[in-house]
């Protein structure tokens, strides 16, 4: 629809705009730590609708605070809605202050809600000749429309006039207030007419004129159960017609309150610098013409931060570390991978307000230093223990140097770990974010560096620049140390850091390096055995269909839901999540398989695809062309509860028993090294063996006393019989609430998981937390003590703020609560497997034993060992792992050989 801005007026729907744009984004925090998701989303909501109508005339119409009018006609009306968010009123402070200053006009009246008031206005510009545009997605307001009034959903961008009402709903608009007078609303808790739903509501307003009409013709109501469900709710229908009617109110709006300048939008800058909207300042200045210039810390700072390019000034540098003994390093590369890029500088600082870049793999055509000179100018210090090392992401840089042979010694203190452990989950902790926060010093960013200049590496950075970006970081990583060493001891986390989190940096640098052999021989024979069955089961699906669906993209969502739901006729079970068609995922196909053998086909076809995509086809892709090995990443600043995680490729995620051709799976292309076998150690029912020692449960701990089978005492005692008598399907759901308990398994869940009826479900857990009330009481024990304090501990230390726990909004809390439950479990079993890959490293070095950590797959570790000591080295681990802890709880390691990944995982 094309509108004359000078004859139309906008009104927005601000509450539905504060809502969509606070769940719209992920939370979003300034550096300081404001969050501002809803304002950011909110902001760019107006640009793109201003982008789209150039609107003359425009307002933001807001609800009323505390009680209106429907709450005097029914005291329950919105009484089941939960308390908003604790921080979307603070986000709507901002987001006013910035209509504010672009000129949009505001309304708000006590005691009326929002549709009202734009439905009164509407028809106040309606009778002076203007087109109204209604911007909601709030289908109360479909009473309005009219010839000249219209609705605009802003997030489909979709209008509806009388004809898309029609098409849409199957009625005219003046049936709506029928129509929800027997459907009711749940959102604003009215009632309508228990019994009937919208299919129901839909066929009485197609045949009856109105409420009215279908009462004064009861007799007329075919359906028994619906004439009943009418006749026992009278008095709601028409209460529920009356909550929902809009309601006209006079107000004094004029056109010159609405009138709104575009030119304007430049004014709201300051905010957006305030709450650190560089796209919207970016946007901004652009338009402007104004220069966009990175800050240079060593201006702003007056830092000194000096390039290197002679021999005589590196050997007097390096004269100096030697006497500090405690310098700040940094790397420079062409890429993100420490062991296949190159490395073309290096940052040093060992005093504040003095940092140096040395460039050496520069390709700018400026003098600077050979690589060879350099390197080894720099080893003797880099390997020389006494010399003391600050690096932020040491692992990076550690891996970098020993791509060059060069094998670090000395390192102290990791920058990174250490704020992860000290920063709240909101925090970003990249170097140029915590120097923001910490110190109140801007850097400038790869970006600034790289990608906005046109370069494609940092070897393409003039030196200048080069060393602007480069020395810094090694500068700001020098001023952080201290700060962060006081964070630490204020958080009482220096035991934790000290000994787990930083002895195992070295740890994962030996993984990394070492990495795993990968076949890709394997590899290619599964991927065109699976290419063959996903052509086979597509051919099925087209002999079924029929050849107009030759072309389908099985993996195309709308192309499916177009075929079950509009060509198959089949019954949709759900919205997708942005409610623009019906969902066609995992859930929903495993319900149609039920009823049509294509939906069971297409869950074949996506299980094998992704193990193709994902994995069969990905991982040649990650190996070193160098070592012929894959070098995953591991971090420890990923996961809140403190778990490792793998990336690039994620080793973690490769499937055990996927898919079998000939003997072969995905794990079996992965080899141990010459003469060398895999031993995998695994930790059995780690996480409740944890539960069992933090709860002190009696039942949970004599059950792994006596070494029973947990999964067949839990279900013995649920299903009420003998612990022999446990059959395999009673012993699933026993496993499945045993493993689900900490991570808020909830009645509903449960019953979706196994099928099973609701009150089932609630049965099992009541009698789960019968049998083990320790745990029921450990977990309110937990919840208290992060009400307390407000964040939750591990056993080792760990702390993780949990804001949530003090919502009032239900949902937040609720979910506040497993995540203090789940962290305090989970996280102390990460740091048990951390702590047991310290010692066992440890031990393996002492005793010069011929193995090699490669992986951990959260409670498992995967170990290559040389043929000859591998029954040795699997005895060793085994005791390793079983006594890291002196608990009263017993630990259990399963350990298994193989000459493969699958054949150790067996």
């Amino acid at each position: 629809m094309k509108f004359d801005p000078q004859k139309t007026v906008f009104l927005i729907d601000g509450s539905s705009f504060l809502y969509r744009a606070y769940y719209g984004l992920r939370p979003l925090h300034t550096s300081k730590g404001i969050p501002v998701q809803a304002v950011y989303a909110f902001c760019h909501m107006i640009a793109k609708l201003i982008k789209k109508f150039n609107p003359q005339y425009i307002s933001i119409v807001w609800d009323s605070k505390g009680k209106t009018v429907r709450h005097e006609i029914y005291k329950e009306y919105k009484s089941t809605r939960q308390e908003p968010p604790s921080d979307l009123f603070d986000q709507k402070d901002y987001i006013c202050e910035f209509a504010n200053l672009i000129g949009i006009y505001q309304i708000e009246q006590k005691g009326v809600e929002a549709d009202d008031l734009m439905y009164s206005i509407a028809k106040d510009f309606e009778k002076k000749g203007f087109n109204v545009v209604l911007i909601t997605s709030d289908k109360d307001m479909g009473q309005t429309i009219t010839d000249t009034i219209v609705l605009y959903d802003s997030f489909k961008n979709i209008f509806f006039d009388a004809q898309a009402f029609v098409e849409k709903m199957g009625f005219a608009v003046s049936k709506l207030p029928f129509y929800f007078a027997l459907l009711g609303d749940t959102s604003d808790n009215i009632p309508g007419v228990h019994g009937i739903g919208k299919k129901g509501a839909t066929e009485l307003v197609q045949k009856f004129d109105s409420l009215d009409d279908v009462y004064s013709r009861l007799e007329q109501v075919e359906k028994k159960r619906m004439r009943t469900a009418l006749e026992e709710n009278k008095d709601n229908a028409f209460l529920s017609r009356k909550l929902f009617i809009l309601q006209y109110y006079t107000t004094d709006i004029t056109l010159t309150d609405l009138v709104f300048d575009a030119n304007n939008w430049s004014k709201a800058r300051s905010l957006f610098e305030k709450l650190e909207f560089k796209t919207l300042v970016k946007e901004i200045d652009t338009s402007t013409g104004k220069q966009i210039e990175y800050v240079k810390l060593s201006e702003t700072k007056g830092y000194i931060f000096e390039t290197i390019t002679t021999q005589a000034s590196l050997q007097k540098l390096c004269n100096t570390i030697a006497k500090k003994k405690l310098v700040a390093i940094d790397t420079e590369l062409t890429g993100y991978d420490p062991l296949k890029e190159k490395l073309v500088g290096i940052s040093v600082c060992i005093e504040k307000g003095h940092a140096y870049y040395i460039p050496f793999g520069h390709t700018t055509g400026e003098q600077q230093l050979s690589q060879k000179i350099v390197l080894d100018m720099i080893k003797p210090f880099l390997e020389n223990p006494s010399i003391k090392k600050i690096m932020h992401h040491a692992k990076f840089d550690q891996l970098a140097f020993l791509h060059y042979g060069i094998n670090t010694q000395g390192l102290i203190f990791d920058t990174l770990i250490a704020a992860h452990l000290v920063t709240e989950d909101w925090q970003r902790i990249g170097l140029k974010h915590i120097s923001k926060f910490y110190l109140d010093e801007s850097m400038i960013t790869y970006a600034d560096a790289v990608t906005k200049n046109g370069y494609k590496t940092f070897a393409e950075v003039p030196l200048d620049l080069s060393t602007e970006y480069a020395a810094s970081d090694a500068h700001q990583t020098l001023q952080l140390y201290p700060i962060l060493q006081k964070e630490l001891e204020k958080h009482t986390m220096q035991e934790l850091y000290a000994t787990i989190e930083f002895p195992l940096i070295d740890v994962l640098l030996r993984m990394e390096y070492e990495g795993i052999f990968c076949n890709t021989n394997i590899l290619h024979t599964l991927g065109t055995h699976i290419a063959k069955e996903l052509q086979t089961i597509h051919n099925k699906i087209i002999a079924l269909v029929g050849e107009k669906y030759k072309d389908i993209n099985l993996n195309s969502p709308k192309q499916l839901e177009e075929l079950l739901f509009e060509h198959l006729k089949l019954p949709p079970q759900k919205k997708t999540t942005k409610k623009t068609g019906y969902s066609t995922d995992q859930a929903v196909l495993e319900i149609l398989a039920e009823i049509h053998p294509i939906p069971a086909l297409i869950v074949q076809y996506r299980t094998l695809y992704k193990l193709k995509s994902t994995y069969i086809d990905a991982l040649p892709n990650y190996i070193n062309p160098e070592t012929k090995k894959i070098h995953t990443t591991f971090s420890q600043t990923v996961v809140a509860t403190g778990r490792l995680a793998s990336s690039r490729p994620n080793l973690q995620n490769i499937p055990t028993n996927s898919y079998e051709y000939k003997g072969l799976t995905i794990r079996s292309a992965f080899k141990p090294s010459e003469n060398h076998v895999f031993l995998s150690a695994d930790y059995s029912q780690i996480e409740l063996r944890v539960l069992a020692f933090l709860s002190q449960d009696k039942a949970l701990i004599n059950a792994f006393l006596q070494e029973e089978d947990i999964h067949r005492r839990t279900a013995s005692n649920i299903f009420e019989i003998d612990i022999n008598k446990v059959t395999n399907e009673q012993r699933k759901i026993g496993k499945r609430i045993n493993f689900s308990i900490l991570y808020g398994l909830t009645p509903y869940g449960l019953s979706q998981d196994l099928k099973i009826s609701f009150g089932d479900a609630k049965q099992y857990i009541e009698k789960y937390f019968a049998q083990y009330p320790g745990v029921s009481a450990w977990m309110e024990k937990v919840i208290e003590e992060t009400k307390e304090h407000g964040y939750v501990t591990t056993y080792w230390g760990r702390r993780r703020y949990i804001p949530g726990i003090y919502e009032q909004n239900k949902t937040l809390y609720d979910a506040a609560k497993r995540i203090a439950i789940n962290t305090k479990a989970q996280g102390t079993t990460a740091e048990l497997m951390k702590l047991s890959m310290i010692n066992f490293s440890r031990i393996l070095q002492e005793k010069n034993i011929d193995a090699h950590l490669i992986l951990q797959i959260h409670d498992e570790l995967l170990i290559s060992v040389a043929c000859k000591q591998k029954e040795k080295v699997e005895s060793l681990v085994k005791d390793v792992l079983e006594h890291v802890v002196d608990w009263n709880v017993p630990l259990q390691v399963i350990t298994r050989l193989g000459n493969d990944w699958q054949e150790a995982t067996k």
